[in-house]
């Protein structure tokens, strides 16, 4: 038969709970060895919060313990707990000793990666790859890395999708290589995406130097970079620089003046070209070119002016003469057409 008691039972407040607890594992520090702590944590009956616990306390109390913690997540890797070593390495990230926790970040990629591609619950995958992109970006803010290894942990930058340390990695690998034309079409395309306006034309220019199989596709890049930009001067005066020996870059120029509503500056840019070419369809092509421009820009009289000026030069041209007719009659010059087609009469009755 029970028979009440006047005592009460007495319950330990939270407060208290907790202290307990963090007066044990200070005990524990200084009563747990150390070789009984690495037994104990590779057992399969060791209580892994209690030892993360215990080692926490202890960097605190004993930072040059970390050798150890360094060589026990080694350990426990070996003998098949990755997650314990995880968890081990994770205290070492903050280690002052440079060595430490240089291996401590290394580590921890390598083993990051490898749970990445072993899981298959897209959840847990998500918070790996986090977890990579935090060590990742950490080794290389610290350079934890051997210079000759830069192409590999480029790759992983491109693996990882951070635009950041991949375009600085990339950066460090042109240097190492300065005349590598695909390192330099990489940079170049990247500092685009990364909006380096100054990388990007410092690319350009480095490639029209060393691409040679690409330099006219380089100037090009150049030039609708300034276009892009609304650099309108500086892309007309990069224009008159490669015009001055390429037709198709005059052509370029006589179309930025077209473009630009510069219709007398497209006309002068077309018979410039006629006059540096001595094939005559290109002749033809071009003065008529530079007759249409004044006409666009309604440069009537001009327009009339030049077609008159060869006139007689492309009298036996079937097709320059029907066009000067009708450019006359178009332009209300009776007289001129009514010239021109007596000429033509003379030409055709000889």
């Amino acid at each position: 038969m029970l028979h009440a008691s006047n005592e009460k039972l007495y319950v330990a407040s939270y407060k208290e709970l907790v202290l307990i607890f963090i007066t044990f594992t200070v005990i524990l520090f200084f009563l747990y060895p150390k070789d009984l702590l690495k037994e104990q944590i590779l057992s399969e009956e060791a209580n892994y919060d209690l030892s993360m616990l215990y080692l926490k306390n202890m960097l605190v109390h004993d930072p040059e313990n970390e050798s150890l913690m360094i060589a026990l997540a080694e350990l426990s890797l070996q003998s098949g707990k990755k997650d314990l070593s995880l968890r081990l390495l994770e205290l070492l990230h903050k280690s002052k000793d440079v060595k430490i926790r240089k291996k401590a970040h290394l580590l921890n990629y390598r083993l990051s990666k490898e749970d990445y591609f072993f899981v298959e619950d897209k959840e847990q995958k998500m918070q790996i790859m986090q977890t990579l992109r935090r060590v990742f970006a950490n080794i290389i803010e610290e350079e934890f890395y051997h210079p000759e290894d830069v192409e590999k942990w480029y790759k992983e930058a491109i693996f990882l999708g951070d635009l950041r340390n991949q375009y600085l990695l990339l950066k460090k690998r042109i240097l190492q290589d300065a005349d590598n034309v695909e390192l330099l079409e990489e940079a170049y395309h990247l500092s685009k995406r990364m909006h380096q306006e100054e990388d990007t034309l410092l690319f350009l220019h480095t490639l029209e130097l060393k691409d040679f199989n690409k330099r006219d596709e380089w100037r090009m890049a150049e030039y609708y970079w300034m276009i892009d930009k609304k650099s309108f001067e500086e892309a007309e005066l990069l224009l008159k620089k490669y015009a001055s020996d390429s037709l198709l870059w005059g052509e370029r120029l006589a179309m930025f003046y077209s473009a630009r509503g510069a219709f007398p500056e497209a006309s002068n840019a077309y018979m410039s070209l006629y006059n540096h070419t001595t094939r005559y369809s290109n002749k033809i092509n071009y003065l008529l070119k530079a007759i249409n421009a004044l006409q666009a820009g309604n440069h009537v009289s001009e327009a009339v002016g030049l077609g008159h000026k060869y006139e007689d030069l492309y009298l036996n041209d079937k097709a320059v003469r029907i066009y000067l007719l009708k450019l006359y009659i178009a332009s209300g010059e009776l007289q001129k057409a009514s010239n021109l087609s007596k000429k033509i009469l003379n030409k055709v009755t000889k």
